[in-house]
């Protein structure tokens, strides 16, 4: 539901009028990211709402470096565009981030067709990092507290946490 009300969802009558197709992957939106791929130490492959969030999150860190591939249609798995953007950001740790539990999520489904599609068509196995909440046997922890811990170590996991010196350079 909350993309409903986010304004940054949305789609032109372009993106989706005649002669379009349904984009299956999307990659990077930033222009100075997408055509500065050696820069990217970081990219990470999502899907849904923790796209809008990890977006905002970079902007307010003020990061060029980490590059934010959507994937659309998880089944069947484009491997060829997973190939492309793993292939395109070459110098980049790959990873994988979800908002659900690690038995929930995507994750145990993309895992091995990341690895496949990096192995097959690029000739380099990459196997992405998870980030994301920890296995559990609920989708959500029931306690406000934990759960904002949980969403900052998704946001860290991803961009460092403030005193990571990495961050700090």
């Amino acid at each position: 539901k909350n993309l409903l009300r986010n304004k940054r969802c949305v789609s032109s009558l372009e993106d989706m009028g005649p002669g379009t197709a349904f984009q299956r992957v999307l990659d990077e939106a930033d222009d100075d990211i997408k055509e500065n791929p050696e820069m990217v130490k970081t990219l990470v492959f999502c899907s849904g709402q923790i796209y809008y969030e990890l977006l905002a999150e970079r902007e307010k860190r003020s990061r060029s470096d980490v590059a934010l591939v959507r994937l659309e249609q998880i089944a069947p798995f484009a491997f060829d565009r997973v190939s492309q953007a793993v292939a395109k950001y070459h110098n980049a740790e790959v990873v994988w981030a979800q908002q659900e539990p690690k038995n929930m999520g995507a994750y145990t489904y993309v895992l091995p067709r990341v690895m496949t599609a990096t192995r097959e068509i690029n000739g380099e196995e990459k196997r992405p990092r998870y980030v994301g909440r920890p296995v559990s046997a609920a989708p959500a922890t029931g306690m406000t507290q934990v759960h904002q811990a949980e969403y900052q170590h998704i946001l860290d996991g991803v961009y460092g946490s403030l005193e990571d010196k990495v961050y700090l350079e």
